[in-house]
């Protein structure tokens, strides 16, 4: 009888995607966890938190618009990030910035966003890092957020790490990463 024990290996690098900031510090327990002995986290912000409604198409709301007074920005002030809690390897933290509620629309520009940040050949030990279902009704946001974690995850060939910031609901694992077994 043949054995076959396959050695689990741990990442050494994360791509890492947080909905907000203050999601970012909720789990800051949880992505350490993962994180693990994980050389370098790259982690994307992808939203300011508190969100506007509705995403803003005109051009007067963009930022830098000529004309635009940047001191006078109120959203422009530095922003300190709970990173300490989060991995204990270095962490290169990038926001994508949207200003709005994440919807559909906005999937492209955060496929982009992490395919930029897992790099044209990514090595092995490359995992992406995507928050977990927040229960039993699906959080349209984070539904977006896992949706495009998976396209890029499935172009690269990379495995998805779930985690849930504490309070968030049940601790099971969500049933996507069901869906991307092989044969499932």
């Amino acid at each position: 009888m043949i054995v076959v024990v396959q050695d689990v290996a741990r990442p050494r690098r994360l791509v890492a995607v947080a909905l907000t900031e203050s999601e970012s510090a909720r789990a800051g327990g949880a992505l350490a966890e993962l994180s693990g002995s994980a050389g370098e986290t790259d982690l994307l912000v992808v939203r300011n938190d508190p969100a506007d409604r509705l995403r803003r198409a005109e051009p007067v709301e963009a930022e830098d618009y000529p004309g635009d007074d940047p001191s006078a920005d109120p959203d422009d002030s530095p922003i300190t990030m709970p990173v300490s809690r989060i991995p204990s390897g270095p962490v290169r933290l990038h926001r994508l910035g949207l200003r709005w509620v994440v919807q559909d629309a906005d999937e492209p520009d955060l496929v982009a966003a992490l395919s930029e940040l897992v790099g044209f050949d990514p090595d092995g030990d490359t995992f992406c890092v995507a928050p977990a279902s927040t229960g039993a009704v699906a959080d349209p946001e984070i539904e977006v957020v896992r949706r495009a974690v998976r396209r890029v995850a499935r172009v690269y060939g990379l495995p998805v790490l779930p985690y849930r910031a504490p309070g968030a609901g049940a601790t099971s694992l969500p049933t996507w990463l069901a869906e991307e077994a092989p044969g499932a």
